[in-house]
């Protein structure tokens, strides 16, 4: 269903010339995803890559192993990788970017994840704004919108920084019993609205190697069920993330 939605751009895309096409190894000591762990805290190795003609229209990828599961949703619920697809198009100017956007989040092997997004970006002088929505939230009935406000800087020419707030919206009531199957969950994603915080400082080296440590927090909670109970917990979503990362051509 995926491919047939897609495919039109595809066959859009093989008549333009492309402008470039960057692609990008990195190693994270922790996946981090609008303030959640998408690893279990684990470090990660991921693979990013982006085609772009020159009039603006992209098909971007991105791949890395993943740990997560949720014994509600089924024996299929073990996710070890993560892949991602997306298209859409980029207005740059010169001071500032406007990106609109379709990603659908690929979990081989627990397909119960799966979900589509529609997110808009936008750059100005450094100072960014991002909206999404999703209306299933990796396998949770229920309609997801998040806001991030950030800005980037530089110290020098080679040492910069960027800071995120953002915000995790969730339509459904949170901590409503409902089940799957035989097993039972929670709507609201699991968790109620929450903020997270990302701070990143990135240095970039002479041979095209760029080192990161950033922070991440949230004021995140988790929901589980069992025996019909309720229980709300703080998430473990406070991690200091060092990555590296470095651009090749295919």
């Amino acid at each position: 269903m995926f491919l047939i939605k897609i495919l039109p751009f595809i066959i859009f895309l093989s008549f333009e010339s492309y402008a470039h096409v960057e692609t990008e190894i990195s190693t994270y000591s922790n996946f981090i995803w609008r303030g959640t762990t998408f690893s279990e805290n684990r470090p990660v190795i991921q693979l990013t890559a982006d085609s772009e003609t020159k009039s603006g229209f992209f098909i971007s990828g991105f791949a890395s192993n993943a740990e997560f599961s949720d014994e509600a949703m089924g024996k299929n619920s073990q996710v070890t990788q993560e892949v991602d697809l997306g298209f859409g198009k980029r207005w740059k100017f010169q001071t500032s970017e406007i990106q609109f956007s379709y990603n659908r989040f690929l979990f081989p092997g627990a397909q119960v994840f799966e979900s589509d997004e529609i997110n808009l970006y936008l750059n100005i002088s450094r100072f960014i704004l991002e909206l999404s929505f999703m209306d299933d939230y990796f396998g949770y009935e229920g309609a997801y919108r998040y806001i991030r406000l950030g800005h980037e800087w530089n110290y020098t020419k080679s040492l910069g920084g960027t800071i995120f707030i953002g915000y995790n919206s969730f339509d459904n009531p949170k901590g409503k019993i409902k089940t799957r199957g035989d097993a039972q969950t929670t709507t609201g994603a699991g968790n109620p609205d929450y903020i997270d915080i990302y701070f990143t400082n990135r240095k970039n080296l002479n041979n095209d190697l760029t080192i990161e440590l950033a922070i991440n927090w949230t004021n995140r909670y988790e929901y589980s069920v069992q025996d019909d109970i309720i229980n709300k917990e703080k998430a473990n979503d406070f991690a200091v993330i060092l990555g590296l990362s470095y651009p090749f051509n295919l």
